[in-house]
């Protein structure tokens, strides 16, 4: 009869040792070297595992810090540039509302141009700010001149140099009023 336990070793039935001396299985030695053979081979088994384990985390440790600064680099890459294309993209949200703000400015000035330009409002100005008043027609002469008896005499040149200068100064005094 064999007794096997939870994890599925197998154990020795108990010995009733009222009597030993007919039982002679106790002194079999093949089943007691199986049961050897099979504790060393899952000895070794767990061996193994533990090394396996202790060799792949002592290695596996190195790769995680590995990983792990990798990808908090990429992150951190990530974020930084998200965090530039924030920026631009406010940059450009503000330029915008600036241009709409000076738009509808250019706009309010443009009509009011517009109601400056017409003659209405410049008649109004230089009434009221200048003190000017508009022509009567009993303000209005008339002038009458005789063109027809008027001469005009071109000046002849002569090519000399010194006549030039003197006519060149002359001009300048007259102009000068002397």
């Amino acid at each position: 009869m064999k007794i096997h336990r939870k994890d599925g070793e197998q154990m020795l039935p108990e010995i009733d040792k009222s009597n030993l001396a007919y039982d002679l299985s106790h002194f079999d030695n093949t089943a007691r070297k199986e049961q050897e053979r099979q504790q060393d081979r899952e000895r070794r088994a767990r061996e193994i595992k533990m090394n396996k384990h202790s060799v792949s985390r002592s290695g596996s440790r190195f790769m995680i810090v590995a990983c792990a600064v990798a990808v908090f680099g990429a992150l951190w890459a990530v974020n930084v540039q998200n965090t530039k294309e924030d920026d631009i993209a406010r940059m450009v949200d503000d330029q915008k509302k600036l241009l709409a703000e000076a738009q509808d400015e250019n706009s309010l000035l443009q009509s009011r141009l517009d109601s400056k330009i017409n003659i209405s409002y410049i008649e109004e100005y230089a009434a009221n700010e200048l003190g000017m008043s508009k022509v009567t027609n009993s303000q209005i002469n008339y002038l009458s001149v005789n063109t027809e008896d008027l001469i005009e005499v071109s000046p002849e040149e002569s090519g000399n140099i010194f006549t030039a200068i003197s006519d060149w100064f002359g001009d300048l005094l007259e102009y000068i009023g002397f």
